[in-house]
């Protein structure tokens, strides 16, 4: 049944997570919409696959979690993983047994539908057929297959069930710069055809930029940045999303030019604005009082003192 508009398919609010008492994800909302892609994006450590991992429910031994996933307006469990909730990994390998054929593990994940075995493995060669993966391919052990290959099986793997929302962590981090943009173009045609939203989490900000349709900064287990990919990648207004994007190689770039950088490491525990340590706009104000997300024209933001941006 569709939803109503103002109804989002997924609904996180203020999640966090914790080890030993120490929030390394700290009140992260947002929400999806049906058929939305949305991005994660930050540098290493921000929290971003610590996030994903928590709204499956995937989180490491010893993780407390707080806060609400709520899918479709309810609670979120473990029997949507998989039916109505699928998981990319950053290395497909973990998702596949090294011990059967590719189509072999498709048809596996699609008898979860209750199809009958020779049904359910027509099914998964048509999924994988759908990836691009045809020929020997389709029956191939994965070790037989390129990296790229693979990421197209865990693709139709995530996908043969018919799920709404897919979280896809880092799916193209051992690719190279031209697959990993084909295998990203795949993903998000594939789940349009199926319907399905996509959560993506990517440090690949130029792939990010072509196909998400809103963008989330994380820096230090909190959103510091939300609005459309155009608006927050073509004009940010948070002070370390400017910087993040500035740190880019641009073509035409003196050779062994310096890129721009912050000053020292992330401090979650910080009071104020996390990001005072390193912000070149910081004052006491921002060392002395956290900053809210707060409605800045076309997104959200998490600063006090945000730049302005031309709508």
């Amino acid at each position: 049944m569709p939803l109503p508009p103002s109804e989002p398919l997924l609904a996180v609010e203020g999640l966090r997570v914790s080890f030993t008492g120490a929030e390394a994800v700290r009140g992260v909302s947002f929400d999806i919409q049906p058929g939305e892609v949305l991005a994660l994006v930050g540098e290493s450590g921000a929290g971003k696959s610590l996030t994903a991992r928590a709204l499956l429910g995937l989180t490491p031994h010893g993780a407390a979690v707080s806060g609400r996933v709520l899918l479709r307006g309810a609670p979120v469990t473990a029997a949507d993983l998989g039916r109505r909730l699928a998981w990319i990994p950053q290395d497909a390998m973990a998702s596949l047994s090294p011990v059967h054929r590719v189509d072999t593990q498709l048809a596996f994940a699609a008898r979860s539908s209750a199809r009958r075995r020779r049904e359910a493995l027509a099914v998964a060669r048509q999924a994988l057929a759908q990836v691009g993966l045809t020929g020997e391919a389709v029956s191939a052990y994965p070790h037989a297959l390129s990296g790229g290959m693979r990421q197209r099986a865990v693709i139709a793997m995530a996908l043969v069930d018919g799920p709404e929302l897919v979280v896809a962590d880092e799916p193209t981090t051992a690719l190279d710069p031209e697959r990993r943009d084909q295998i990203l173009a795949l993903l998000r045609e594939r789940c349009a055809a199926a319907g399905a939203a996509l959560l993506l989490v990517s440090h690949d900000l130029e792939s990010v930029r072509r196909h998400a349709d809103r963008v989330a900064v994380m820096y230090a287990g909190r959103i510091v940045e939300l609005g459309s990919a155009e608006a927050v990648l073509g004009r940010p207004s948070a002070p370390y999303t400017r910087g993040l994007l500035a740190s880019l190689p641009t073509a035409g770039l003196p050779h062994r030019s310096r890129l721009p950088s912050f000053e020292g490491v992330p401090q979650p525990s910080a009071a104020g604005c996390a990001f005072a340590p390193r912000c070149p706009r910081a004052d006491a104000r921002c060392r002395g009082e956290d900053p809210g997300p707060r409605a800045y024209g076309d997104r959200l933001v998490a600063c006090h003192h945000p730049w302005e941006v031309a709508a």
